[in-house]
């Protein structure tokens, strides 16, 4: 599967998702990024920092009552953004960031990110 490309349809299919990142949580790199934004290096980068914080701990718990109890999902929100953190259901460290407007359905996000995630995870098998 081209990661590009399906990162790219995600955030085209999600309206106001400004950027969509694939990342390895294990070392700590996102690996591929869509972004209708230009954006610096140093941002990219601090995603999967966020993203293990977010995965790990009260954050994924919370989020749980809202994501129907997906263990594997964290979405956090600020009046400028919201961040939805998804881990790969399959145990490895796959991970899809997505950073959308405050408006944006989150629903929505976390249905096409699993999806996406899911699809990019299986052609790597």
């Amino acid at each position: 599967m081209d990661v590009a490309k399906a990162l790219d349809e995600m955030r085209g299919a999600v309206d106001g998702c400004d950027l969509v990142a694939f990342a390895d949580l294990s070392s700590q790199m996102v690996l591929r990024a869509s972004s209708a934004t230009k954006r610096g290096q140093e941002e990219i980068d601090a995603l999967t920092d966020a993203a293990l914080v977010a995965l790990a701990g009260p954050l994924a718990e919370g989020a749980a009552a809202c994501t129907g109890g997906a263990p594997a999902t964290a979405v956090t929100m600020t009046q400028a953004e919201i961040h939805v953190y998804l881990r790969s259901l399959t145990g490895r460290s796959e991970a899809l960031i997505a950073v959308c407007a405050p408006d944006t359905d989150v629903g929505k996000i976390v249905d096409h990110g699993r999806e996406t995630l899911d699809r990019i995870v299986a052609d790597d098998d």
